[in-house]
């Protein structure tokens, strides 16, 4: 065993982190946590968002489909509620000309504190004459 005047021979020669090393490591893998956490969170609001409008657009869709195929004179204002969205629909009589009816379709939902909606118009011809 070697022996040096006034040292401590366990500490020559090791090698490995101190402690303000692995402090500020941990600081900077936290906020990288944290980061990834915060990114997360906006992700899955953006895809809430994205399959809300998906939702009321495809509803509002079938809905005028639905409308368009019960016929000119059958077709009377309306709305309906399907989970998160409300739908409504008006019929405008001769617009813009005569014998022509304006179906518009609006798809209602809430999402991030706001009112989103989406608006569908159609015109039908009277083809019953």
């Amino acid at each position: 065993m070697k022996i040096l005047n006034g040292s401590n021979p366990s500490a020559i020669g090791e090698k490995g982190f101190t402690l303000i090393e692995v402090m500020i490591a941990m600081g900077v893998f936290a906020i990288g946590i944290l980061a990834v956490a915060s990114m997360q969170i906006t992700a899955s609001q953006g895809n809430r968002s994205a399959r809300l409008q998906t939702e009321a657009v495809t509803r509002a869709s079938e809905c005028m489909e639905n409308l368009v195929n019960q016929g000119y004179s059958d077709i009377t204002d309306g709305s309906d509620t399907q989970g998160e969205i409300n739908l409504s629909w008006t019929v405008a009589d001769d617009t813009p000309i005569t014998d022509i009816r304006t179906v518009t379709v609006t798809a209602t939902w809430n999402d991030r504190g706001g009112t989103r909606n989406a608006d569908f118009s159609y015109i039908i011809f009277d083809s019953e004459d």
